[in-house]
């Protein structure tokens, strides 16, 4: 074979590579499953570590003009392992916890209006539904470093299967993706004539630590 064809067929197995999970995906969407079912005395529960895990989340504007940025508290949360693998975990998401990150604390009034905004019943409805959770119904291990991960997402009382690639590290794992608000009944569009239309999208940056065992 000469060297362009060595060179073409680097070229194509490179491209066959797993695309790293801290490019931004956009999950895979399915009605509610059930979790797996396994004897739980086969299992081990691994809590979270709530003091380092992480939820963030990021809004972009139309035609990507604009953006904001923040958290979302995790109240609690845990991930279940069998023998060898992480299988399952639940965690519970505290919407009355979101925080503005972008906007300077200088600036108090456009970071109280915001945060109102994004609490109000046009965007999550908090006063109603004060809790999202997040429920692992499959992780289908491509790596010990790559997990394809399987949920139920609640959000204003509205559950859906997504799927998405995470980074297993130790004892931490790590992944980004989008979500289209608008299958979680999060309908609010902005306005032309103020410049604030907002795109269906919402991105989550998910850093979950796990409790050493003692």
């Amino acid at each position: 074979m000469n060297k362009l064809g060595i060179i073409l067929l680097l070229l194509l197995a490179a491209s066959c590579v797993d695309k790293s999970t801290s490019e931004v995906q956009k999950v895979h969407i399915q009605a509610p499953k059930s979790q797996s079912s396994q004897q739980e005395s086969e299992l081990d529960t691994i809590n979270l570590d709530l003091e380092r895990s992480k939820l963030f989340w990021k809004g972009t504007k139309m035609r990507r003009t604009g953006s904001h940025e923040g958290e979302v508290g995790i109240n609690q949360g845990f991930l279940l392992r069998n023998k060898t693998d992480l299988i399952g975990g639940k965690f519970e998401i505290d919407m009355k916890r979101i925080t503005i990150t972008d906007i300077p604390i200088s600036d108090p009034i456009p970071i109280k209006n915001l945060t109102e905004h994004l609490m109000d019943s046009d965007f999550f409805d908090v006063d109603n539904f004060p809790i999202s959770t997040f429920e692992i119904t499959k992780i289908k291990t491509h790596s010990p470093e790559n997990l394809e991960i399987s949920g139920n997402l609640s959000i204003r009382g509205i559950s859906k299967n997504i799927t998405f690639m995470a980074i297993h590290n130790g004892n931490s794992i790590n992944a980004r993706f989008l979500i289209d608000r608008f299958d979680w009944n999060i309908a609010y569009e902005g306005y032309w004539t103020d410049r604030t239309l907002v795109d269906r999208e919402i991105e989550f940056q998910v850093e979950l630590m796990m409790e050493s065992k003692k």
